[in-house]
Parts: C-alpha cells; sequence; structure tokens
C-alpha cells in the first residue's frame, strides 16, 4: 500500500524510516561507483518530508512471506505500527505541484515492480506527470506521453 508521512502519522517508525532512507541513499552512492546523484537531492528530499510530499510503499507481515526466505534475502525494511508489522520498502517519491518530482529505488530491489506500483498509485491519487532523467525514458513511457528538450524531460499521464 502507499503511505505518506503526513497521513501516516509522524511517529518513531516513520522517521526511523525517512533516515533509513538517507543511509540507503549513501549506500547505493558508495557501492555503485558514486553515480547516482540522488545522494546530491537530500535537501530537496527533506523538504518533501516536511511538506508531506514523500511516499513510500509497505506492507502488511503475512503468514506465508518468509516461506523458503533467508533474512539475507528480505528486501525490506522492518516498522511496527500499532501493533501490526509492516514492511516499507527501500523505495520513495517526491511530489510536488501535482507531479513526480523525485523517485528512487534501492538498487537491490530494482526491476521488481516496485517502482510500478508507486507511481499507479499516485496516478490514481490524481498526480498527473513527472520530471525525470533522460535514462528512465523506457520507464516513464509505460504511464503516457514523454517530451523532453535539452534542458528538461517530462511525462504527462
Amino acid at each position: 500500500r502507499l503511505f505518506n508521512f503526513a497521513e501516516d502519522g509522524l511517529d518513531n517508525d516513520t522517521l526511523k524510516w525517512f533516515f533509513v532512507i538517507q543511509k540507503e541513499l549513501m549506500q547505493d552512492w558508495e557501492q555503485n561507483g558514486r553515480g547516482d546523484g540522488f545522494i546530491h537531492n537530500q535537501s530537496t528530499i527533506l523538504e518533501a518530508f516536511v511538506k508531506g510530499n514523500l511516499y513510500g510503499l509497505c506492507m502488511p507481515e503475512t503468514p506465508d512471506m518468509f516461506k523458503n526466505v533467508t533474512p539475507e534475502d528480505l528486501r525490506f525494511m522492518t516498522s511496527v505500527e500499532t501493533g501490526r508489522t509492516y514492511y516499507r520498502f527501500p523505495v520513495f517519491c517526491a511530489v510536488d505541484n501535482n507531479r513526480i518530482d523525485l523517485l528512487w529505488v534501492a538498487s537491490r530491489v530494482r526491476r521488481r515492480g516496485l517502482a510500478t506500483v508507486l507511481v499507479s498509485l499516485l496516478k490514481e491519487r490524481g498526480v498527473s506527470g513527472a520530471d525525470y532523467v533522460e535514462r528512465a525514458i523506457p520507464f516513464w513511457q509505460r504511464f503516457g506521453t514523454v517530451t523532453h528538450s535539452t534542458s528538461h524531460a517530462q511525462v504527462h499521464f
């Protein structure tokens, strides 16, 4: 399910998730040759968090989710909310003016459909487009009309 910090509350687990995301960004940056520019967007991420425009994905614990899975296979972070365990995935999206401004998925969980689910859930809430980097054109073409120029690239849902 989609979660938003402003709607789901700023409890200790939510704040912890925010800082774990920062740690994930740093680890990705260090492990991938320091090429991922998201590490330089920390102030934008913090601003989205403060404004209530930072979204993520989570799922409730189910009895079958740990069958045939080792702890090393777990691709998410644990959080307990009101007595029920939810697993928050290392993925986030910042929305500004009804458009996706940043979309990030940890390297270890890329190409598993998390970004697609996150964008689809935001579209259901009325988000109408996104700004993106050129290398992401194949991903964004699934969602709408892609336009780009030398200075700016956008998709309209």
